[in-house]
């Protein structure tokens, strides 16, 4: 009977053993789900959501904007490299706009930018381009 006892214990720690390790695979996997997107998709996402969130009358303003700023240019660059993009954002403005990406908004598409620049004009109204907004 103790040698049955000692096989049980065996098996049972062997078991456990398994299932922390099945635990540990699991933390190691939703952690590695919480890392950021891999490049790209970010970008992919927001343009998306440019074409599903985002009113007629909001992607309207954008384009007349984005025309007026840098002639829809989202490659634009204006002011000696001060103004970027078709909405000619400065960087820090991009940086700190509602959904921004960061970086750079040269390196995003049209639509990105146009997704962050409705975010920016519902926060702060058409000030950020006092000549076209």
């Amino acid at each position: 009977m103790p040698a049955t006892v000692d096989r049980a214990l065996t098996v049972l720690l062997a078991a456990g053993a398994i299932t922390a390790l099945v635990a540990v695979l699991a933390v190691g996997a939703s952690v590695a789900a919480a890392k950021p997107h891999a490049p790209g998709t970010h970008k992919r996402t927001l343009d998306r959501q440019f074409e599903h969130k985002v009113s007629k009358k909001n992607k309207r303003w954008a384009k007349r904007v984005a025309r007026c700023e840098s002639g829809g240019d989202p490659n634009a660059i204006g002011g000696g490299g001060t103004y970027r993009g078709a909405f000619q954002f400065m960087r820090s403005t991009w940086r700190t706009s509602p959904r921004s990406p960061g970086g750079d908004p040269v390196d995003y598409s049209y639509k990105t930018q146009a997704f962050v620049a409705v975010r920016l004009k519902m926060r702060s109204g058409g000030s950020p381009w006092p000549s076209c907004g």
